[in-house]
C-alpha cells in the first residue's frame, strides 16, 4: 500500500529526547516499510525514517519557539502540513493523519481515505464539540479509558490500538536501585509536586529526566524548581533515548503520580521493559498498562505511594 503517515511537528521523528506520539509514529512507520508498504512520512526537518521524508518545517517547532508562537504560529505550520498532504492525496491509499482535530476538515473533502490517531486527552470542552462534527471519521484510540469522555457521542470508532515502541535498547539488568525516577515533562497535571512528596516521605532520593515546555516555563520558576532546589532531587534534564534504558534500570521504581487523564504513559512501558516497577496513579490508561501488584502498584492517592514502596520486594523484574 501507499501510506501517508502524518506527525505533528513539535519534535523530530524520532524525537532526540521527550516526544511520546513521534516515538511511535517512527516506529509504526520503520514497521510498515519492513513489510514492503511505501510509505511518506510528513514530519518536521531532523526526521530519521526508513519512509520518504517529507520535512515540513527545517526543524522541531518547540526547538527555542516562545509561548506565544506555541499557540498561534504552530497550528499554521500544521494546516499548512495537511493542505499539501490532501493536495497530494492521490499519490496514497491511505492517510494515517495524528495530528489530532486538525485533519478531521480535510477529510470531508478528500477521496483518500484517512485513518485518525487521537493521541491526546479527550476531556476538554473542544473535543465534546468538534469531534461530533465528523462522526463518520474513522478513529482510533490508544487506549480504552482514552474514550470515557466522549463515550456518549456517535462517534465512528475503528478500534484501540496500544502505542509500540522498539525496546531492543532494554534490559532487565538491574541498578542499584537507590533512587526514585520520574520522567516525561514538567507540567501540572504531571503532579512533580507529589513526586517530591512521595520520596521525602520514602525516605528516597528522587532523580528527575524531564523537559519544560515554553508553556509550561512560569510553572517551572515559580513552583517546582524552587520545590526541587528545597529537596532531595536531582534534576536532569531531558534525556535521549540511549540514556534511559539505564536511568530507568538503575531506580527502585518510577513514580506516576499524575492527575489527568493519562491516555496512555509511555514512559510506564519503558520502566517495565527495564525490570523497573510503576507506582502510579489511577488515573486514565493506568490500570490498563499496570497490573497491580505483579509489575507495579495502581495506587489511589499519595499515602497509597509511599506505602506501595515498602512492598517493591515483592514484585519480580522479570
Amino acid at each position: 500500500m501507499r501510506i501517508a503517515q502524518v506527525a505533528p511537528l513539535y519534535e523530530a521523528v524520532p524525537p532526540q529526547a521527550y516526544g511520546g506520539t513521534e516515538r511511535v509514529v517512527a516506529a509504526l512507520c520503520n514497521g510498515l516499510v519492513a513489510r514492503g508498504h511505501d510509505v511518506t512520512l510528513f514530519a518536521s526537518g531532523g526526521s530519521s525514517t526508513d519512509a520518504k521524508l517529507e520535512p515540513v518545517v527545517p526543524r522541531p517547532i518547540r526547538l527555542g519557539a516562545t509561548p506565544e508562537e506555541m499557540v498561534h504560529i504552530a497550528p499554521h505550520h500544521h494546516l499548512r502540513m495537511l493542505s499539501e498532504v490532501y493536495r497530494r492525496e492521490e499519490e496514497f491509499d491511505v492517510i494515517h493523519a495524528h495530528t489530532g482535530v486538525w485533519a478531521l476538515p480535510f477529510t470531508d473533502l478528500a477521496r483518500t481515505p484517512t485513518l485518525h490517531t487521537l493521541h491526546g486527552r479527550l476531556d476538554y470542552a473542544v473535543d465534546r464539540k468538534v469531534l461530533p462534527l465528523y462522526r463518520h471519521a474513522p478513529l482510533v484510540s490508544i487506549s480504552n479509558s482514552q474514550r470515557r469522555p466522549v463515550a456518549h457521542l456517535p462517534l465512528r470508532w475503528a478500534g484501540t490500538a496500544y502505542n509500540g515502541l522498539e525496546l531492543d535498547s532494554y534490559s532487565i539488568e538491574r541498578g542499584s536501585g537507590d533512587y526514585l525516577a520520574y520522567i516525561g515533562r514538567i507540567t501540572p497535571e504531571k503532579r512533580p509536586d507529589w513526586a517530591v512528596e512521595v520520596a521525602e516521605r520514602a525516605g528516597l532520593p528522587l532523580r528527575v529526566a524531564a523537559k519544560v515546555d515554553p508553556l509550561d516555563v512560569e510553572y517551572w520558576e515559580t513552583e517546582i524548581r524552587p520545590l526541587f532546589e528545597a529537596s532531595d532531587v536531582e534534576f536532569i534534564g531531558e534525556i535521549t533515548e540511549a540514556e534511559k534504558p539505564e536511568f530507568y534500570a538503575g531506580a527502585a521504581a518510577l513514580v506516576f503520580p499524575i492527575d489527568w487523564p493519562e491516555p496512555f504513559g509511555l514512559v510506564m512501558v519503558e520502566s517495565l521493559a527495564a525490570g523497573t516497577p510503576v507506582i502510579a496513579l489511577n488515573r486514565g490508561s493506568v490500570p490498563e498498562v499496570i497490573e497491580h501488584g505483579r509489575s507495579g502498584f495502581v495506587c489511589n492517592d499519595v499515602d497509597e505511594m509511599v506505602a506501595a514502596i515498602g512492598r517493591l520486594d515483592t514484585l519480580d523484574p522479570e
